[in-house]
């Protein structure tokens, strides 16, 4: 009985919901190297409340972490003898690359930017369903620098969103841009790790 009553929540959950989708963009190509040198990463960049900033640079950490066990170092546990960390934004400039070229052993900076876009839809729809078309959609990026080459060697764009119809009145379950940030960053740093090379465990992994 308690299986028909489980597969019955499952059912009606899966009805009530509002699915998201994800839209990958690159301007580079799609594998990355966490074998070889140092890797610096950044805070992601990001206009909203520092509960985000936090919250999304702890999970890009933690699977970077995951990719290129201790060769991941973050900027906030680090000290930058000629450069202040403010001056590593999302887009590095020529002379912040030679700067870390001249002085620092880092062979890569990772940086990410994160915005909501649009933010109409919650993560919970009361009873009746929307009365006009709405849309939640958020926009994650994340990028490399090769420090030696001074340039940017990956782009990727994750968009994220969910919409709702006047009609929808059964749904139930949606994704406000808030919680579709994490989710644009969880696809984006699945997706580097199903295309890179990893660190091995029992090698640095964690």
């Amino acid at each position: 009985m308690m299986k028909y009553g489980v597969l019955l929540i499952l059912v009606v959950m899966a009805v009530s919901c509002a699915t998201p989708s994800y839209m990958h963009l690159y301007e580079s190509p799609k594998s990355l190297d966490f074998t070889t040198g140092k890797w610096l990463v950044t805070n992601v960049e990001t206009q909203l409340p520092l509960m985000y900033r936090e919250g999304l640079t702890r999970d890009l950490l933690k699977e970077l972490k995951k990719m290129g066990g201790d060769s991941i170092y973050f900027l906030n546990d680090i000290s930058l003898k000629y450069l202040s960390h403010d001056k590593l934004t999302f887009e590095l400039s020529p002379e912040v690359m030679e700067t870390l070229k001249k002085t620092t052993d880092y062979k890569y900076v990772v940086t990410a930017t994160a915005r909501k876009v649009r933010n109409e839809v919650s993560d919970l729809i009361y009873p009746g369903g929307p009365l006009s078309y709405q849309k939640s959609e958020s926009e994650v990026c994340i990028a490399v620098y090769d420090v030696s080459l001074g340039a940017r060697i990956y782009f990727q764009r994750i968009i994220a969103s969910v919409t709702l119809d006047a009609g929808d009145e059964q749904v139930v379950f949606a994704r406000s841009a808030g919680t579709l940030l994490y989710n644009a960053m969880k696809k984006g740093l699945k997706d580097i790790k199903k295309n890179s090379r990893k660190v091995k465990k029992g090698r640095g992994g964690k």
